[in-house]
């Protein structure tokens, strides 16, 4: 998976971009299908910016959030990050197999 960590009126600093690496990849490596990350990290006067948007097979997701500390809006936008994107796999996930397995149950059941 690719992360790029990048800077819109800031210079990067290399504790910053392995912080916010290091946190990103925790939180997306129990998802197999996520390509590609994107850290958008944004200064205007004392307001600090964090953008996150990740891609994958069907799944592009956005977040953003806002402080006056660049470290806290890092770890406010994963969280986000994190709970659309479960939200999104528990969508996707198959459970019409559950009810046939009901089923299969309930017959052996009625014929005993």
């Amino acid at each position: 998976m690719e992360i790029i960590v990048s800077g819109r009126h800031l210079s990067v600093t290399d504790a910053i971009k392995a912080y916010a690496q290091e946190k990103l990849e925790a939180v997306l490596e129990g998802y197999h299908k996520i390509s590609s990350a994107r850290v958008v990290l944004d200064v205007q006067k004392s307001r600090c910016k964090a953008e996150i948007i990740v891609h994958g097979k069907n799944i592009n997701v956005e977040a953003d959030e806002e402080s006056y500390d660049m470290y806290e809006s890092i770890d406010k936008a994963i969280i986000k990050i994190d709970h659309q994107i479960s939200k999104y796999f528990d969508k996707i996930q198959d459970h019409h197999k559950q009810a046939k397995e009901r089923e299969k149950v309930k017959g052996k059941i009625e014929k005993s």
